[in-house]
């Protein structure tokens, strides 16, 4: 299990079109190879931030699957027009190995 943690700053002041526009991108999101949860959390405090929080089982269904895939790309093509800046993206796995 991997965990993807982007960072996202919206141009513009445009959250609204970038929430509206995500909301409709995320089942292509949400339904490709290995992911296993989304959620997103936009800053309380710089409101023009997010927080992008995506389940993967693999690190390569994020890095390769995904980007070369038809969703992948049509996911990219709804939201990145709204990004001021490249997203900050970093993965985690899980050190968790069973532990209760």
């Amino acid at each position: 299990m991997v965990v993807e943690q982007a960072y996202l700053r919206i141009a513009g002041r445009r959250e609204n079109d970038f929430e509206e526009a995500f909301r409709a991108a995320k089942p292509l999101l949400a339904q490709a190879q290995g992911c296993t949860s989304v959620e997103l959390f936009r800053d309380a405090e710089h409101r023009s931030t997010y927080l992008l929080h995506v389940g993967w089982e693999r690190l390569e269904d994020h890095l390769m699957v995904f980007p070369a895939s038809d969703g992948g790309k049509r996911f990219a093509e709804q939201v990145a027009g709204f990004f001021a800046d490249e997203p900050e993206v970093r993965h985690f796995e899980s050190t968790d190995r069973g532990v209760a």
